[in-house]
C-alpha cells in the first residue's frame, strides 16, 4: 500500500514553495496563513526533515525543500493535466489549442475552413490570449507561444520562424513617391507596433531615423497595425507569418528594403506523454504541415 504525504499539505508547501511566503501560499490558495503553516509543519513531521527555514517576512526552502518542491510540483501538474482533461470530455474527440491572439487572426484563422475542419475530424476549442502564453493550463491540448517556454508535462519544439521586412497597400504606394528615392519615407506615415524597435532597425540600414517620416501611427497588437497598412494608413512592419494572405491576395506588397530577423521563434507544446490521441496527433501534424509552409490561399 502506498505511503502517500496529504494532498493538502502539498499543495499547500508546493504554493509556499513557489512565493516564498506563507501568507502569498495562504491567498492563492484561499486559506489563513495559520492553515497553511500547520499544513506545512505536519508534512515536515511526517517526512522526517525541515523543508524551510523560517524568517520574520519570508521562508527559504532548504536542501530538502528544493528537491521535494521539484516534485511536488511535476505531480500537481500531471494531476492537473489529467484532470482538466477529463473535466472538459477529453475522450470525445475534443481538442484544446492555445495560443496568442495576433497569431490566431493572421495566421490560423485564415486557414480554417470548412473542409479542413471536416478531415480533422475533431472539435477544435481554440483559446487565444492578447500575448503568448507563459504558462500552460491543466485541460490544454496543444500550445504555441513565443519563446521556448518552460511548462511542467509538455515539450517545446521550434514551430514557426520570423523575418521582419516593411509592407504597404498597393494603392498607397500608387500615390508616389517611388520607393527608391530618399524622400519615401517622409511622404508616409510608419504604422507601429507598441514601439519604434522594428521602424527604427529598418531604417537604420537604409542610413535613415524615424524623424524624418511624415508621421506614426501606434496599435497594441500586431494584426491592427497590418489591417491598418491594408486600409492605405501608412506602412507597417510585417512578416511571412501575419501578411501571408494579404500577399498572396496583392492586397499587401512588400517594399524593397532589408529582411530583419526575428527576436525569438514561436514553440509548439505538446504534452509529454508516450502517446498522444489521435485527435491531438491529427491537429498536431496539420500545424506542422502548415507552419512547413502550406500553398498561399
Amino acid at each position: 500500500m502506498r505511503k502517500l504525504p496529504s494532498l493538502n499539505a502539498v499543495r499547500a508547501f508546493e504554493a509556499a514553495a513557489r512565493h516564498g511566503s506563507f501568507a502569498r501560499a495562504a491567498d492563492e490558495l484561499g486559506v489563513s496563513h495559520a492553515a497553511v503553516s500547520r499544513h506545512v509543519r505536519l508534512l515536515e513531521a511526517e517526512l522526517g526533515v525541515a523543508l524551510f527555514e523560517r524568517h520574520a517576512r519570508h521562508v527559504v526552502l532548504t536542501g530538502e525543500g528544493a528537491l521535494f518542491a521539484r516534485s511536488a510540483a511535476d505531480s500537481l501538474s500531471g494531476l492537473e493535466l489529467g484532470s482538466g482533461r477529463l473535466r472538459r470530455g477529453g475522450g470525445r474527440g475534443t481538442v484544446v489549442l492555445d495560443m496568442e491572439s495576433d497569431l490566431a487572426v493572421a495566421w490560423l484563422m485564415p486557414m480554417l475552413d470548412a473542409a479542413t475542419l471536416d478531415a480533422l475530424d475533431v472539435n477544435l476549442d481554440l483559446r487565444v490570449r492578447p500575448d503568448p502564453p507563459r504558462a500552460v493550463l491543466g485541460d490544454v491540448d496543444l500550445a504555441v507561444t513565443w519563446g521556448a517556454v518552460a511548462c511542467t508535462g509538455f515539450r517545446a519544439r521550434p514551430f514557426l520562424e520570423i523575418d521582419a521586412f516593411a509592407v504597404a497597400a498597393p494603392a498607397l504606394l500608387a500615390r508616389g513617391p517611388d520607393p527608391s528615392v530618399p524622400d519615401f519615407f517622409a511622404a508616409h506615415r510608419l504604422i507601429h507596433e507598441r514601439g519604434l524597435y522594428w521602424w527604427r532597425s529598418y531604417l537604420a540600414r537604409l542610413g535613415r531615423d524615424t524623424d524624418t517620416a511624415a508621421g506614426h501611427l501606434f496599435f497594441n497588437r500586431s494584426h491592427l497595425c497590418i489591417d491598418a497598412a491594408r486600409r492605405g494608413l501608412g506602412l507597417a512592419i510585417g512578416d511571412a507569418l501575419i501578411c501571408r494572405a494579404d500577399l498572396a491576395a496583392g492586397r499587401l506588397v512588400r517594399l524593397p528594403g532589408p529582411t530583419l530577423p526575428g527576436r525569438d521563434r514561436y514553440y509548439l507544446l505538446t504534452p509529454e506523454t508516450a502517446a498522444l490521441s489521435r485527435p491531438v496527433q491529427r491537429v498536431r501534424d496539420w500545424l506542422l504541415a502548415m507552419a512547413a509552409g502550406p500553398p498561399a490561399a
